[in-house]
């Protein structure tokens, strides 16, 4: 029963995760901004995806939402 529960909790959490990553946002960069985000990224050893999340939370944050 209680790996039975086991199951369930995981399932359920890996549903969740799942959904935190289904929304995506599509915007073109010009030329010289992606290549200082590859860099950037490349540099610090983290994703583009990861900066551009952070850029985007400060951005709000600093505007109250």
């Amino acid at each position: 029963m209680a790996q039975e529960e086991g199951r369930y909790r995981l399932r359920d959490l890996k549903r969740a995760h799942g959904r935190e990553a289904k929304h995506y946002v599509n915007c073109p960069l010009d030329y010289d901004t992606k290549m200082r985000l590859q860099k950037a990224a490349f540099d610090n050893d983290i994703k583009m995806t990861v900066i551009i999340k952070a850029a985007i939370d400060q951005f709000l944050r600093d505007n109250g939402y």
